[in-house]
């Protein structure tokens, strides 16, 4: 990372063989994070985690129990499958006019943007994680006489290491959305500062919101897997 910074340093403040408006130095980009946190730009961060993990934590938490269910009923995955399925191939930008028109411009139309946006693809993922369960446990469960509740719990217990490391996946792409989202008449957010910076050809800013989100998202992943090690030591 240090040699990567390193070069860029190199390229565009020493040699200056980048035009700043395609390529802005890291001094410049220090100093726009520095004029952007004394004008509010933590206000931006701060909304913008909001939106990320409001979408985020609704889709895991209702994703769970429905890849539950739909391992439980034939029926309920007949009918269900198909309409996932058809969902999450819809591109999340071309949903952004049924949002505005059903939600209007606050900050319902985002959040349920990306909620749209993530449920749809965790679900599945969380649903390939229970029939991944080795047949020795239900084998087990059958030999114990497991009440379905019991069962439920032991498809639960059992796929939960591989559902924590599918919720980083799945955190990665609520991320990948938020900029989309906060296009929807933003007036906050590491999105809305970014698209006001490109506006005006602030280049440095960009860079910045960039930086930002790719950290925060490098963090979050970090604490994932420190999460999975805490929690799972047994799952290699």
């Amino acid at each position: 990372m240090l040699c990567l910074v390193g070069v860029w340093y190199v390229v565009t403040e020493k040699l200056m063989l980048v035009n700043p408006l395609f390529l802005p130095s890291p001094v410049a980009v220090v100093d726009a994070f520095r004029v952007l946190m004394r004008d509010g730009f933590i206000g931006d961060i701060w909304m913008t985690i909001f939106r990320v993990m409001s979408a985020f934590v609704g889709s895991v938490a209702l994703a769970v129990p429905v890849a539950l269910f739909l391992s439980e009923s034939s029926v309920f995955r007949r009918f269900t499958i198909p309409y996932i399925d058809f969902v999450r191939y819809i591109p999340v930008p071309a949903l952004i006019p049924i949002m505005i028109l059903f939600f209007g411009i606050g900050e319902e139309s985002k959040i349920v943007l990306l909620f749209i946006g993530t449920f749809f693809q965790v679900v599945l993922l969380f649903d390939a994680d229970i029939l991944n369960i080795p047949k020795e446990y239900f084998d087990l469960a059958y030999s114990l006489r497991f009440t379905q509740w019991q069962r439920v719990r032991m498809k639960a217990q059992a796929t939960m290491p591989d559902m924590c490391d599918n919720m980083r996946i799945s955190l990665g792409l609520c991320w990948s959305y938020v900029v989309i989202a906060e296009l929807v008449s933003a007036q906050s957010g590491i999105g809305h500062m970014i698209k006001e910076a490109q506006r005006f050809s602030h280049t440095a800013e960009v860079f910045v919101g960039i930086l930002v989100m790719g950290a925060i998202g490098f963090f979050s992943d970090y604490l994932f897997r420190q999460g999975n090690r805490r929690f799972f030591p047994y799952k290699k």
